[in-house]
This record gives structure tokens, sequence and C-alpha cells, in this order.
């Protein structure tokens, strides 16, 4: 339930009436990635339609997000194509009347890519050891080979320093909120490091 005192962590949308946001992710380009919002469904159909229809056809291609400070973040559409969204309806029981709660997503965030071996992790929590738990799990899933729990060390460590895990929002756009995604990526790359250290008995089974 939305409550008074969560509206001051939240960022309001510039330019749209009555719209908050509580979670914002964007790629390293500043596209949106996922992001979670509340409103009334006019002031959110009207969001989500000037989406839709692109700064030619009187849209939107940006927009930016606004905190209890007034500093703004900018987020960029994207491919609008590649979204998708779902929608709920808070209960009536809450301070600021009827209210829907809205997320528009990454469609690729819900796919598993068997064939380029890349998937996606999210967590709401912020508990970087379920999350970490999740991507290893996640690693094991896509890996054609099978791995033991007790390679996840060196394994995991090896692919956050080389990128093959690595999370949205840690450099020029940053998280905004509570969740939390990791891009895995497995790439032969990957298979030969693997291969490499049990040759060299670094993993043994």
């Amino acid at each position: 339930m939305l409550e008074a005192a969560q509206t001051e962590r939240l960022h309001r949308i510039e330019g749209f009436a009555d719209l908050w946001v509580d979670a914002c992710l964007r790629n390293e380009e500043g596209d949106l990635v996922f992001l979670s919002f509340y409103g009334r469904d006019a002031s959110a159909m009207q969001f989500i339609s000037s989406l839709e229809l692109g700064k030619q056809d009187g849209g939107i291609t940006d927009f930016n997000l606004v905190d209890a400070l007034g500093k703004r973040q900018l987020v960029y559409a994207g491919a609008v194509e590649r979204l998708g969204k779902h929608s709920g309806r808070l209960p009536k029981q809450n301070l600021f009347g009827p209210l829907s709660h809205l997320w528009i997503y990454d469609k690729r965030l819900q796919e598993i890519d068997k064939v380029n071996r890349i998937a996606w992790v999210i967590d709401q929590q912020l508990d970087a050891q379920v999350l970490e738990q999740c991507a290893w799990a996640m690693v094991k899933s896509l890996c054609p080979v099978a791995l033991l729990d007790d390679w996840r060390q060196p394994l995991m460590s090896w692919g956050y320093a080389q990128g093959a895990i690595s999370e949205l929002g840690q450099g020029r756009y940053p998280r905004i909120g509570s969740v939390r995604a990791l891009r895995v990526s497995i790439t032969d790359h990957f298979l030969r490091f693997v291969s490499q250290l049990v040759r060299e008995r670094v993993l043994v089974g």
C-alpha cells in the first residue's frame, strides 16, 4: 500500500500529473529497462500513450524523474516496441483514493535467450546475497556444461570482473528505488575459462 511517508522517497514523472515512481532501471545508454509507478488511470494512460506515440506524433521519446529535492534524472524511452506493460490496482483503503500500480519493462527481462545464453536476474529486496545466489543459479542453468557449487566463488568473481555478470544502474544512469537487475551472459570465453581451471585443477570434482 502507498503510504504518505513513502511519497518522500518517490520520484514524480515531470509533465504528467500525479504519477509517482518507486523504481527505475536504465541501461548504459540511459534507455528505459524497468519502471514501476503509481497514479490515476487517466494520467497513467496519458503517459503510456505518449511513450507509444513518439515525438513525431505528439508523444515523447524521453522524460525526467524528479525527486523531493528537485533533482532530475533523464530517462530515454528507446525502442518502445521492446517494452511491455503490466498493471494492478491498489486496495481502496489508502490515503490517496483509487490508484493503479503500473510496470513498464524491457520484455527481455522475462526471457531466457538460450541460443545466446543470456538471461536476467531481478530482485526487489536489495539483498546482495540473495541476488548473487540467484545469479549463480542462472549461470548454472545457462552453462552447457555442469558446474559444481564448490566452483561458485572463482567463477562468479571472474564473471563480475569480465562483465559476464553485470548490474544495471552502476554508471552514468544510477538505479532508482529498490529493484536491482543483473545481466548474466555465458560466452565461449567463460567456457574456456572453466576448462582452463579444470585442467589446472583449480576446479576439482
